[in-house]
């Protein structure tokens, strides 16, 4: 499957240790998933056929924004929980069946950005 480059979103605001009043998190959540679903629909995941059971591999390359701080692995994985549910929901598959490889950094880029990129395994 293609790679999708999703924009990097403020990992304070979206993972699970995040102190933002969950409504305004739900809302960033909301639109998370809507640019990851319109992403990979635009990269043509939803015609992918994947087999009943089989797992799928999803590696994380974290680039992140040429300013700031960069958040530790936990979090930043965390915070693509959103995505990484629109995508399931595009391949028509549970989310059980990921496997998420520990996560890469990348090469730190003007706006930030998460590089997702999956395999299917048999």
């Amino acid at each position: 499957m293609p790679q999708i480059i999703l924009p990097w979103a403020k990992t304070s605001e979206l993972s699970a240790n995040s102190r933002l009043h969950w409504r305004k998190r739900h809302a960033k959540v909301v639109a998370q998933k809507r640019t990851a679903d319109a992403l990979a629909r635009e990269k043509g995941w939803h015609k992918q056929s994947i087999p009943a059971g089989a797992e799928i591999r999803i590696t994380l390359t974290f680039c992140p924004p040429s300013v700031g701080g960069s958040p530790d692995d936990d979090n930043a994985v965390s915070a693509q929980k959103g995505a990484l549910d629109a995508l399931a929901a595009v391949l028509g598959v549970n989310d059980r069946q990921f496997r998420i490889q520990a996560p890469m950094r990348g090469e730190r880029c003007k706006a930030g950005a998460v590089i997702i990129e999956a395999e299917v395994c048999a």
